[in-house]
């Protein structure tokens, strides 16, 4: 799904206080952005859809729903736009969830912004992924290196290497451990399974 590490990211947000009112923009790294809102706002943030633009355009979505528009990018969450959310989220198998401040973001300690990233980038769903990937992530799981994933796979260590960059891609975090933790904290790697087989 991603081609390298700068595919765009359409994102509908809102805050906790104003659920009514959303914010669609694009990234290329959701976790910094989402940090920036959390930092300059006093409320939780509300992430009601993410996923990559070539599913749809932030261009596209403003022009489609331009009716409800209230600012640049600030618009009426209307049952329309409301609709629009379901599917592209039912497209990308995304649910919405809320980003709490952290006390760093309400300056009541002062920790290193490195680990704050962290520690928001792993409260960020993954984007979907394949069902090749998922395989490539147990094998890793369970130890398995590139060749033998590979050889358990039947494909080449360079498609497992590439599979290996596109979770990393799809769960924003640059180390490919914290990717597999990532996803066994959202419950997309089920390591219970995985002990008992």
């Amino acid at each position: 799904m991603y081609a390298d590490d700068d595919q765009s990211l359409l994102y509908i947000i809102s805050w906790k206080g104003t659920p009514d009112v959303v914010k669609i923009g694009r990234t290329t790294n959701f976790a910094k952005r989402a940090n920036t809102f959390l930092t300059a706002h006093h409320e939780p943030l509300l992430v009601r859809c993410l996923c990559p633009e070539d599913v749809m355009s932030e261009s596209d979505l403003h022009l489609r729903h331009q009716s409800a528009r209230i600012t640049l990018e600030h618009f009426n969450y209307t049952d329309d736009l409301k609709e629009t959310v379901a599917m592209l989220n039912m497209s990308n198998s995304f649910r919405e969830y809320e980003i709490p401040r952290t006390l760093n973001q309400t300056g009541v300690v002062d920790e290193l912004s490195s680990v704050v990233d962290l520690k928001l980038t792993m409260n960020v769903p993954p984007v979907r992924i394949s069902r090749a990937e998922l395989q490539v992530a147990e094998l890793a799981a369970l130890g398995a290196t590139i060749q033998e994933s590979a050889e358990a796979l039947n494909v080449s260590e360079h498609t497992i290497k590439a599979h290996r960059q596109s979770i990393s891609q799809k769960g924003f975090m640059s180390n490919f451990c914290s990717n597999l933790m990532k996803l066994a904290v959202h419950k997309i790697l089920d390591l219970e399974r995985l002990r008992s087989n």
